[in-house]
C-alpha cells in the first residue's frame, strides 16, 4: 500500500517496488495465476507485487 500512497501522492503510475502498477482499473488479465501476490491500492493507483 505505501508504493501505491507513493503513486498517488506524485501522480505517477509507476514506483521500483512493483511488479506491475495501474492507475483506474487494473486488467486482472494482466496478473500472473498462481504464486503468492501482494495488492495494494490508494486513491485509484494499485500496486501488485508477485
Amino acid at each position: 500500500m505505501a508504493a501505491a500512497r507513493r503513486m498517488a501522492a506524485n501522480g505517477v503510475v509507476g514506483d521500483p517496488a512493483c511488479s506491475l502498477a495501474a492507475v483506474g482499473r487494473p486488467d486482472p488479465g494482466l496478473v500472473p495465476h498462481g504464486g503468492r501476490i501482494g495488492i495494494g491500492d490508494h486513491g485509484g493507483y494499485w500496486c501488485l507485487i508477485w
